[in-house]
């Protein structure tokens, strides 16, 4: 059953058989900006890739691989699969016209529109930020978090009293993280503080960093949680480092998932629907565009 409530950790994006121009300027400036987003080039493994996501913004290009028949049948295929039903689809094409456009939009459900690109400028990246706002890609987060507490080269060591204190990081974003530290270490976890020896070492990249203590609990009577926030004194090329390792992590583990999906071998190219469809004067169907 599909759902229209965004959720509260946003979304994945998958532009699915992305020209050149989509993946190489709108997928890299959209994950600059904190979008979980993702390229797969193989549409046959879409089906089985996405039933492991069904919250996901979906973009199918259909330009390339099949006619429009065809992708027009192939997006209609997942209305008929209850895994997949929850999908929020969109539509790009650099060849289609407004008839075509307004084929798909009057008879499929494309929650994300359809997209003419019409100039190959980074304009267009606005256009898909419009897109991606209204449908809750971002949920109530503004940044790309990554859970940290299985990946040994995240960690992190504060520096006082001439000593080293190992801290266990707990998640990470571009603007702050949590971690969890032994009780003694409490008096330097004080909300408020101010911590400008905080070491991170994020992959192969070892960033001291300034932090203010913004939150402190207590998981149990030995260890203290802290949520730290990166300060105005850290250089911008810390938080470019920390979003730059989360997105290469993201991506190698759907990478992964991506090999593993099972491959549709479905025809798509019958019956040949597309071309029987109505045709209707651009203008009337305007409105269903959320550009």
């Amino acid at each position: 059953m599909e759902s229209r409530e965004n959720p509260l950790f946003g979304r994945k994006v998958f532009f699915i058989n992305p020209s050149l121009f989509i993946e190489n300027l709108v997928v890299e400036m959209l994950r600059e900006q904190e979008y979980e987003v993702y390229v797969l080039s193989d549409f046959r493994r879409a089906k089985s890739l996405l039933a492991q996501f069904p919250d996901s913004l979906c973009f199918v290009d259909i330009d390339t691989e099949m006619n429009f028949s065809q992708w027009f049948n192939f997006i209609k295929s997942f209305s008929n699969d209850n895994n997949l039903t929850s999908l929020f689809f969109g539509v790009i094409s650099e060849k289609a016209n407004f008839e075509d456009r307004n084929r798909f939009l009057m008879n499929l459900k494309l929650p994300c529109g359809f997209t003419l690109v019409r100039h190959k400028s980074d304009k267009i990246v606005s256009s898909f930020v419009d897109i991606l706002e209204l449908n809750g890609a971002k949920g109530r987060r503004k940044y790309l978090r990554l859970d940290t507490k299985n990946i040994k080269e995240v960690s992190g060591y504060l520096a006082a009293k001439d000593k080293l204190f190992a801290v266990n990081i707990r998640d990470i974003s571009s603007v702050g993280f949590s971690c969890t530290f032994k009780k003694e270490l409490a008096p330097l976890f004080q909300e408020k503080t101010l911590l400008r020896n905080i070491c991170l070492n994020v992959g192969r990249k070892s960033l001291v960093c300034s932090c203010v203590v913004f939150r402190t609990t207590f998981v149990d009577e030995a260890t203290g949680m802290s949520v730290l926030m990166l300060t105005n004194e850290n250089p911008p090329e810390t938080k470019i480092q920390i979003l730059t390792y989360i997105i290469d992590y993201n991506n190698e583990v759907m990478s992964v998932a991506i090999k593993n999906a099972v491959h549709d071998s479905f025809s798509y190219a019958e019956p040949d629907i597309f071309s029987t469809l109505p045709i209707v004067h651009s203008e009337e169907y305007d409105d269903l565009l959320p550009l």
